[in-house]
């Protein structure tokens, strides 16, 4: 074959060869967009905006995040899912991609299917905290009175299928005891009644709790976790706390990093490398321990099994516990 051909053989193969190596080599090569299920202000959204520039950084592009609320988080769910796999759209997930699928009739995207984990991010405890007139300082004290006094206590939540309102029905039923659940829309709201002594309990976020706690304005009497919050250290886990065990308890708050399904494994290998190095580094765990949240580094296959039994759990207690989908 004369060299002609052979560079003009030479030139065609190059054409035609698939672009991934290229892709892989120069990943990412524009800003990216971290998308947020909910408007500017809340836990996710300071959670995103905390990580978007370490992360950036150790990316070597920017980290731009885009608010995209409504339908409790599935439409900026539903954006990423439906986005190109090219790494450029990514999302900070929590768990309701686990339990929407539970409490919806219907959803524009199935997170366990057209989703892939990248990362864990983060957790946050809830704290069960009960007004300074219940006759409780402690669980066991609580589960009593309970028991003793079935049409006494309330429990505000944060809304129907939230965790505030899910982490009440699991410990309801593993203590066999009745309190009656006050819907609320949001936390804020709750709590400022739990303080004006119109309803007993509100298991919430320490984040949003802390002051009263500190004030002495109410009673912590349990968190969520395996181990005690470096912001309570004086407040039990929940199994703990009962001597039960209550494994749906030991997450509480969660979030991850997750891209549309079809995501290259060299993107996603690149996008973990660089979380988990940011989630070490001593300065940003502080400013999280500052927000009452714990940096939760961790590979993509703990991410994705933790949606698969997180979605199989929170699943069991929404059936157990009666709420219909909507």
């Amino acid at each position: 074959m004369k060299l002609s051909a052979l560079c003009a053989l030479a030139a065609s193969l190059l054409l035609i060869a698939p672009p991934a190596t290229h892709a892989e080599a120069t990943y990412p090569s524009k800003p990216i967009r971290l998308v947020v299920g909910y408007s500017p202000g809340g836990p996710s959204d300071i959670l995103a905006r905390q990580l978007a520039p370490a992360l950036g950084k150790a990316l070597g592009t920017a980290i731009i995040v885009e608010n995209k609320p409504g339908a409790n988080a599935d439409i900026g769910g539903a954006y990423v899912a439906h986005a190109d796999p090219d790494g450029y759209t990514l999302l900070l997930g929590d768990l309701t991609l686990a339990t929407n699928p539970s409490l919806m009739r219907s959803m524009p995207f199935k997170p366990r299917t057209d989703l892939r984990a990248i990362a864990p991010l983060a957790v946050a405890p809830l704290a069960l905290v009960v007004n300074m007139s219940v006759p409780a300082h402690n669980m066991k004290e609580l589960l009593d009175y309970a028991r003793a006094n079935p049409d006494k206590l309330s429990e505000g939540t944060a809304g129907r299928g939230n965790l505030t309102h899910l982490a009440g029905e699991v410990l309801k039923k593993a203590a066999g005891v009745k309190i009656e659940q006050v819907p609320y829309k949001g936390s804020g709201p709750a709590l400022t009644d739990l303080v004006g002594g119109h309803i007993s309990m509100v298991i919430t976020g320490v984040s949003s709790s802390k002051g009263f706690i500190k004030s002495g304005q109410v009673r912590a009497l349990a968190i969520t976790g395996t181990r005690r919050s470096a912001s309570l250290p004086d407040v039990p886990t929940f199994s703990e706390a009962t001597g039960l065990p209550l494994p749906e308890l030991n997450l509480g708050s969660w979030w991850g990093l997750f891209g549309p399904a079809g995501l290259p494994d060299e993107v996603v290998a690149k996008l973990n490398a660089a979380t988990q190095t940011i989630l070490r580094d001593a300065q940003l765990q502080q400013r999280l321990q500052g927000l009452n949240i714990e940096a939760d580094p961790g590979s993509a296959q703990v991410m994705a099994e933790r949606l698969n039994s997180e979605t199989t759990t929170w699943g069991k207690v929404i059936k157990e516990a009666g709420i219909t989908p909507q």
